[in-house]
């Protein structure tokens, strides 16, 4: 482990899982950004709105839990790369109403 080659292979690793858990994250807050669309919708067709808020509520609530351990395996990944790079809060990555903003992460 003293060899600079395998210490640049070791940073390579940590730094693909790092962006293998943001690609993880990004692709469970992108449906979940669908389905909040989906809740705003107006006219939905043959649900009736309570029918519709409940399905939609409950996927979501699934949903927060994914993101929330992806968010925890992400800021882990975070923490391992050299210099550690900034951890991802719940906040803000409620704050990503809109796609393409969620592209920001990847050099974050």
């Amino acid at each position: 482990p003293e060899d600079a080659e395998w210490q640049h292979v070791g940073r390579l690793v940590t730094n693909r899982e790092y962006q293998r858990a943001l690609d993880h994250l990004e692709g469970l807050v992108v449906p979940w950004i669908f389905e909040l669309l989906k809740m705003n919708r107006a006219g939905m067709g043959m649900y009736s709105y309570s029918q519709l808020k409940h399905s939609l509520l409950t996927a979501l609530q699934a949903q927060s839990l994914a993101i929330r351990t992806g968010l925890d395996r992400s800021n882990m990944a975070a923490c391992m790369m050299n210099p550690p790079r900034h951890q991802l809060h719940w906040d803000k990555v409620i704050e990503y109403t809109f796609l393409s903003e969620f592209n920001l992460l990847r050099d974050s």
